[in-house]
């Protein structure tokens, strides 16, 4: 096992074991302290600086500090089980950590997974619908897949039965790589009648999930498991939902997110496309006839992975800069979302004229905005 594998999952798992401290004040923490040893080592007064923690939050850490090494012989029975049931991990310091999930705002800092995670998941798409598809919610369901696994486009998806087990089946039956997002541990198998095909998802993708090995599957955390499957990709489809069907609740993450939401449309009188409808008409999500309306609006994001796949038509060649946005792109790059705070002190513009610049950016397909106000060059 790699040392910094090794001390980013016990940094980790150390803060994710205290009461009250979620994902967002935990990724404070560990991009400050790159290991537990580090953070063994900070007075209150220092870590009451990160944004977020107040006295009784920092009381509780220091309280587990005096059982660090109860702690530490838990991970060791932990990584123990891992390594017995072949369950792997990441964690937000990692470099295998999905890039497009890192970018959101309550990213799950630890994941486990079986099977194996791909740098080409940057380039997912997710697809959710209902448990009861219609016949129509099925076909279509099945050629959208089809034609993404075709493109070379992996698909996310939460392994339910109905929408969710049709696209995962579809990309393994078209070599195609998908991950299944639980709402459980990953060696807690929910639906059980999905057996087979979570197997068949471990041998070519990967199964993963941010609950603890052994975690059953729980009503409440399903929503949590829904912004992970939009957080993955870079945008989501419905196929098929009722007016509050649980695929609006990824829907909206996925909105929350700053990702791309597209929507089947439907029978007007069928309740199971109540919900798309809705999307669409609300101007929430895109209408796709096809995945070349899904391509064609993400193109400009989809990189490398379209240039022998996708369509010469949907390549855009970067437009002429004026001076301000060279300014800008220069001080932008492709890993590292940088807030707009901080290219205003680089470039030495104001905010106003920054922000209108980054906005027409984004309209040539040259930076894309995430939550806070970061941007990023594409």
């Amino acid at each position: 096992m790699n040392d910094s594998v090794y001390e980013n999952f016990s940094l980790v798992y150390f803060l994710k074991n205290i009461t009250n401290l979620g994902d967002v004040r935990i990724r404070k923490i560990v991009e400050k302290y790159h290991s537990l040893d580090s953070l063994l080592k900070v007075n209150k007064d220092h870590l009451m600086r990160i944004e977020g923690l107040n006295e009784k939050v920092c009381q509780e850490i220091y309280y587990q500090f005096d059982k660090i090494t109860e702690v530490r012989k838990a991970i060791g029975t932990l990584l123990s089980k891992c390594s017995d049931k072949k369950i792997s991990y990441t964690t937000i310091l990692d470099d295998d950590y999905p890039f497009n999930l890192r970018n959101i705002y309550d990213a799950p800092v630890l994941l486990y997974y079986m099977g194996k995670l791909s740098e080409k998941d940057r380039y997912s798409i997710s697809i959710v619908g209902t448990r009861t598809p219609s016949d129509y919610g099925r076909r279509v369901c099945v050629d959208i897949t089809k034609e993404l696994s075709r493109k070379g486009i992996p698909v996310i998806s939460g392994l339910a039965i109905g929408i969710d087990s049709i696209a995962h089946n579809t990309c393994v039956d078209n070599e195609n790589l998908t991950y299944a997002v639980l709402g459980s541990g990953v060696d807690n198998l929910y639906p059980p009648d999905n057996r087979l095909l979570y197997n068949r998802i471990i041998e070519t993708g990967a199964v993963v999930s941010e609950f603890d090995v052994g975690t059953k599957a729980e009503k409440v955390n399903f929503p949590r498991r829904n912004r992970v499957v939009s957080g993955i990709s870079l945008g989501t489809i419905i196929v098929e939902s009722g007016a509050k069907g649980g695929s609006l609740i990824t829907a909206e993450f996925a909105l929350d997110q700053n990702k791309e939401l597209f929507a089947i449309p439907g029978n007007i009188n069928a309740r199971n496309s109540e919900g798309c409808n809705n999307l669409i008409k609300k101007g929430y999500a895109k209408l796709v006839m096809n995945v070349d309306d899904v391509l064609s609006e993400l193109s400009y994001k989809i990189g490398d992975l379209v240039e022998n796949k996708v369509e010469r038509a949907f390549k855009k060649e970067n437009p002429a800069l004026n001076i301000f946005e060279t300014k800008i792109y220069n001080v932008l790059n492709e890993t590292e979302p940088i807030n707009v705070d901080r290219i205003c002190e680089l470039t030495e513009l104001n905010v106003s004229d920054c922000l209108v610049n980054l906005l027409t950016m984004e309209f040539k397909g040259l930076v894309s905005q995430l939550p806070g106000k970061y941007f990023i060059r594409i």
